[in-house]
């Protein structure tokens, strides 16, 4: 016993010894070898990051999230009668911003507003004048930028109404008032298209018009055959030849895909005047563009309003928002006036689109809203005032806000109006919506 007690203090004495070793041994290393405390830490560092970014790659990628979103709104006709521009003359001119006394929720309270200029701009060359060959003063432009659009189409059965001067003047009043436009060009090696960014969403805008039948080798629009200068100044289609119009739609869609499009909007002037639905050749062209891939669709010259549908394509990839027509956002056709007695003519369309971007550089189409309008006609001083204005559910509170009590009948009219332009969009609106929520999901 005694002689394995001293065995073990042996060999816990060789043991404290080789411990103290190799302690001393580490401190001389410390203090001669400061690279060998790098070479531990820097080690431990990697293995550390090592771990880091093997967690990382394991971890589930953020979700996107929108980045910038846009909220376009067009309206519909803008015809310049002999009464509108006879009541906006003044002692100097001609001032039309009455007009748009009440728009300003309508018009400025979005990011992009487009509407049809649905006359010429030929100057005092040639007389004003109104329907059947529209000649407007300057003027008008100037207070349509006032309200604060910012595009118009100039693409439309009167865009040759003062003929070439006309087409031509037109175009650089309304590029010197600050206006984007498209439907028409200066040259024939011109765009026919506008892409235009907004709020980092690049949209592809086009807008033709439908031609007058005439003889095979000429274009005629509101009846007068162009001359060979300004026949392919003006996007136009001939319903008797819509494969060459498809062809071209499909070539501008290439050009602007290229120029970074990402959203196509095409508008259009066609259908039968007056009519409160869209005829065979709409319904024909609507769905031809959705196949092509075209996301909006938006129409004119009709006067009155039309549905709204949402279209789906042949092959069933493809969704198109339709409104076949806008209607009338200012024109003198009153009821007492018109053979349609119904009063639709009054009436007109704002359509609301809403699109964002997302983080991972997809853009969604987000909403649809319609937002009726009416032209509120009445005296004042002896002399017609026209106001647009824009409709909603609860008038009367905003009666007196709108300029709706300066008539008798004023509010009353406007309520009628709404119910009428409603009873024709709703449907299809609430349809497009649907869709679109169920799309972003």
């Amino acid at each position: 016993m005694k002689k394995s007690k001293k065995k073990n203090s042996i060999i816990k004495a060789i043991a404290l010894f080789l411990v103290v070793a190799a302690v001393m041994t580490a401190v001389f290393t410390v203090i001669f070898n400061g690279d060998a405390v790098k070479n531990f830490f820097t080690e431990s560092t990697t293995a550390t990051t090592s771990q880091t970014t093997t967690e990382e790659i394991t971890t589930e990628p953020p979700l996107p999230y929108v980045t910038s979103s846009v909220t376009l709104r067009s309206a519909g006709d803008v015809l310049i009668h002999v009464p509108i521009y006879t009541a906006a003359k003044t002692a100097d001119g001609y001032n039309f911003d009455k007009v748009f006394t009440y728009t300003s929720s309508l018009i400025e309270n979005c990011d992009y507003f487009v509407a049809n200029l649905e006359t010429t701009l030929a100057g005092t060359k040639k007389s004003y004048s109104g329907f059947p060959r529209f000649n407007s003063p300057d003027a008008i432009v100037t207070s349509l930028k006032k309200a604060g659009v910012d595009c118009l189409l100039t693409a439309n059965n009167h865009s040759y109404d003062t003929n070439n001067h006309g087409v031509l003047r037109t175009q650089k009043v309304v590029k010197k008032a600050g206006f984007d436009y498209t439907g028409t060009r200066k040259t024939s090696e011109g765009k026919k298209y506008l892409v235009k960014n907004i709020n980092d969403i690049s949209f592809g805008f086009l807008c033709y018009t439908y031609e007058t039948p005439t003889s095979p080798q000429y274009k005629a629009l509101n009846g007068i055959v162009l001359d060979t200068e300004t026949s392919p100044l003006i996007n136009s289609f001939n319903y008797e030849k819509l494969s060459e119009f498809y062809k071209d739609v499909k070539a501008q869609m290439k050009l602007m895909k290229k120029k970074g499009a990402e959203v196509f909007v095409i508008y259009l002037h066609w259908g039968n005047e007056y009519q409160l639905t869209p005829d065979k050749h709409q319904k024909a062209i609507a769905q031809k563009l959705c196949d092509m891939g075209v996301d909006v669709i938006i129409g004119g010259h009709p006067h009155v309003v039309q549905p709204v549908e949402l279209i789906t394509s042949t092959d069933k990839t493809h969704r198109t928002v339709c409104v076949y027509s806008l209607g009338n956002i200012l024109s003198n056709q009153r009821r007492s006036y018109m053979g349609l007695k119904t009063g639709h003519t009054e009436d007109g369309l704002v359509f609301e689109m809403t699109f964002s971007k997302q983080s991972d550089g997809k853009v969604t189409f987000d909403s649809v809203r319609s937002i009726p309008t009416w032209v509120h006609l009445y005296s004042e001083n002896g002399k017609k005032v026209y106001n647009i204005v824009p409709l909603s559910k609860n008038l009367d509170k905003k009666a007196h806000a709108l300029g709706l009590d300066k008539s008798s009948d004023g509010l009353s009219l406007a309520k009628a109006s709404y119910e009428r332009t409603m009873a024709l969009v709703k449907e299809g609106t609430d349809e497009c919506n649907k869709w679109l929520r169920k799309a972003k999901k």
